[in-house]
C-alpha cells in the first residue's frame, strides 16, 4: 500500500515533466498544435506519388546511381542508363552511363560507358569517351577512349587506343 510519502515522489515526478526541459521533440507537437486544423486536400494527386518537398521538382528525374558496396561480390552482366560505383567486386560485363571504381573496388570484365573513372582495379576491354585513372588505380586490358587523364602513379598495363 503505498502512503503519502509515495504519493510526493509520483507527483514530483509529473511536476518535472511540465519543466522547461521538455524534450525538443515535445516543444515541435506544441507548436504544430497551432497550426489550423483543417488543411485543404488535393484529390487530383494520384495516391502513388510521393508528396513533394519544398525546392523539389515534381518532374521526373533521371536514373539515380546504383551502388556495388565494399564486401559484395556480383557475378554477371549489368545494363543500365544511370551511373555505377564500385567499393566492392564485380565479375561481368558492363554497359552503363558512368564508371566510378574506388579505391577499394575491382572490375574484372568488359566495361562499355560513356564515363569511365577507376581509383581501384579494373581488368577487361573498356570502350568509353573520358577515360580517368586515378594515382593508385591498376588498369589492365584494352582500353579504347576519346580522352584520357591519367594522374601521377596511376598503372596502366595493355592496349591504349584512342577513338
Amino acid at each position: 500500500m503505498l502512503d503519502s510519502k509515495d504519493m510526493n515522489i509520483f507527483a514530483k515526478k509529473e511536476e518535472s515533466r511540465r519543466s522547461d526541459d521538455t524534450p525538443e521533440h515535445s516543444k515541435v507537437l506544441e507548436i504544430a498544435g497551432t497550426l489550423p486544423r483543417s488543411v485543404p486536400v488535393n484529390h487530383s494527386v494520384p495516391l502513388t506519388m510521393k508528396p513533394s518537398i519544398v525546392g523539389e521538382s515534381s518532374t521526373p528525374s533521371p536514373l539515380s546511381g546504383s551502388h556495388i558496396t565494399e564486401g559484395f561480390e556480383f557475378t554477371g552482366d549489368m545494363k543500365s542508363d544511370g551511373s555505377l560505383t564500385v567499393d566492392g567486386t564485380i565479375h561481368g560485363n558492363l554497359m552503363v552511363k558512368a564508371l566510378l571504381v574506388r579505391a577499394s573496388g575491382v572490375v574484372d570484365g568488359s566495361v562499355k560507358a560513356d564515363s569511365v573513372s577507376v581509383e581501384g582495379s579494373l581488368a577487361g576491354a573498356v570502350d568509353c569517351r573520358d577515360l580517368v585513372i586515378g594515382g593508385r588505380a591498376v588498369v589492365d586490358g584494352k582500353l579504347r577512349y576519346d580522352t584520357l587523364t591519367i594522374q601521377r602513379g596511376g598503372t596502366i598495363k595493355g592496349e591504349l587506343k584512342r577513338a
